[in-house]
């Protein structure tokens, strides 16, 4: 399956699975475009981070679609003047529209989205820039391409899901609106303050001492010129929710977001929109929260139609994204977790397990202001993926979740995370959470050689699309803390 596909209408795409070597992938470029070719050494989304190791060329976390381009930003062609892409598909057994369709109410998805840039010390920040997010990126200055229906569709999936995420995040905030006066002829009750001479000629001339003609302040929702509505309903519903129709798992039903996204802007007007219509919008102070949802419900509308009969089709354009699997696989076990027994860190119950909130930073040194040259050549912190702590006695579980093959394991700097987090939180059990192909594997725990006085075991696991199969919460609950008297 991997390699060079077929070319079709003028585009000839490179298939390939993330973190694999990419066999044959110098045969449709140019030899002269070859040493113009974009490789990064470090992390980029030009594209999709493809880099050399060992002197061969393999892809990176990123799975998505885009154009190949030059350092130069050109895009290549091969010889028959054909466009040239790429594209990346998970190797595990997941799908990245079921992973977002996973996480998508967790109580922290909000935190996840906002810049992964706030120190422990900073207050945390609301989602800005969709740009800055770690978890997906689209390409949204680019020229859309022209693809397959298949994956055509497979975009518009994952376009609509973030929008509706977003959105559904939005509805739970004050929606913007300014304040204006309105006067209305209320029956029975006064609502902000009498107008004395129409109280008098429209209700106290007619004998209607029952009325009260009155002025009042009120903050409509101005969202009509970007207009969401018509971005909610039958394009949603049909992409989303038929999409999911045939899970066994119930949760992986859309219509009750759309229903209450719906619900929250029921006094927006219904206008005819397109995308045309969120250019140039500014958001500003307080609203800047607006600025991602903005951005997707362009690419929603811009990516679907609804023709005048009411049907619905995608343009078949989409727009190149990249998507982080490193990122989506450990928010998606710390939604597997919290879904199955083990409590959020916003749960404020004195027992049981709870996950530490994401990003948890630990500065590496107690800071002492008495100290007049300290050594900082290892300054700085440590960010665990997963702090659990009983809630009782204080012990601390800590893990790591690396998206890997783990058949090839033993790697130092693994290895000496695990480690520094065993000695710097106290942990007396520490493991590493790895993707399966199938749904679990828990293989046996170890003892690490060490010589401090106390046992610290490594324990490993595999977890795949397990939704709501408590195996290993129940594991890491029964396990790895110390059972009470």
């Amino acid at each position: 399956m991997n390699g060079w596909q077929e070319p079709k209408d003028g585009k000839r795409i490179y298939l390939i699975t993330d973190n694999s070597r990419m066999d044959g992938f110098h045969d449709h470029i140019k030899s002269d475009d070859m040493e113009r070719l974009y490789i990064t050494y470090g992390e980029s989304k030009v594209n999709l981070g493809i880099h050399y190791y060992r002197n061969y060329l393999y892809s990176s976390n990123l799975v998505g679609i885009c154009r190949l381009k030059s350092r130069e930003n050109e895009i290549l062609y091969d010889v028959e003047g054909n466009e040239l892409l790429i594209k990346v598909i998970p190797r595990f057994n997941v799908k990245v529209v079921e992973l977002l369709n996973y996480i998508r109410e967790d109580d922290e998805f909000d935190r996840y989205m906002a810049p992964q840039t706030v120190s422990n010390r900073q207050k945390e920040k609301d989602i800005e820039s969709i740009d800055r997010n770690e978890i997906f990126y689209f390409s949204k200055m680019k020229n859309p391409l022209k693809v397959d229906d298949s994956t055509s569709n497979e975009n518009s999936i994952i376009t609509v899901t973030v929008f509706l995420i977003l959105l559904r995040l939005l509805c739970k905030r004050p929606l913007m609106g300014r304040m204006v006066k309105k006067e209305e002829n209320l029956t029975g009750k006064v609502k902000g303050k009498i107008v004395i001479e129409k109280n008098i000629s429209k209700n106290a001339m007619h004998g209607r001492n029952d009325r009260f003609y009155c002025q009042f302040l009120r903050f409509p929702i101005i969202l009509s010129k970007s207009n969401f509505k018509s971005s909610i309903r039958k394009k949603q519903k049909d992409l989303l929710v038929d999409y999911f129709a045939n899970s066994v798992d119930k949760d992986n039903n859309y219509a009750n977001m759309i229903s209450y996204c719906s619900n929250v802007l029921k006094h927006v007007s219904d206008i005819q929109c397109s995308g045309n219509i969120c250019n140039g919008l500014r958001f500003s102070g307080c609203y800047t929260y607006y600025k991602p949802v903005i951005i997707m419900a362009k690419m929603v509308l811009d990516d679907i139609s609804i023709e005048s009969t009411g049907d619905i089709s995608t343009t078949g354009y989409i727009i190149p994204y990249a998507i982080s699997m490193e990122k989506l696989f450990e928010i998606y076990v710390r939604a597997y977790l919290k879904k199955n027994g083990v409590a959020s860190y916003k749960n404020k119950s004195k027992t049981g397990i709870r996950l530490e909130k994401f990003d948890d930073k630990r500065d590496i040194f107690i800071e002492d202001e008495e100290l007049q040259n300290p050594g900082r050549y290892i300054s700085g912190s440590i960010k665990p993926d997963l702090i659990l702590t009983d809630q009782e006695s204080g012990e601390t579980v800590v893990f790591d979740v690396k998206y890997k093959d783990y058949t090839n394991g033993n790697s130092r700097n693994d290895r000496l995370q695990l480690l520094a987090y065993s000695m710097m939180l106290n942990a007396n059990n520490v493991g590493i959470i790895l993707p399966a192909q199938t749904d679990v594997e828990i293989f046996d725990a170890r003892r690490i050689n060490s010589m401090e006085n106390r046992d610290i075991k490594y324990h490993q696991v595999l977890l795949g699309m397990m939704k709501d199969n408590p195996v290993i919460a129940n594991y890491i609950k029964e396990n790895m803390f110390r059972k009470k008297d």
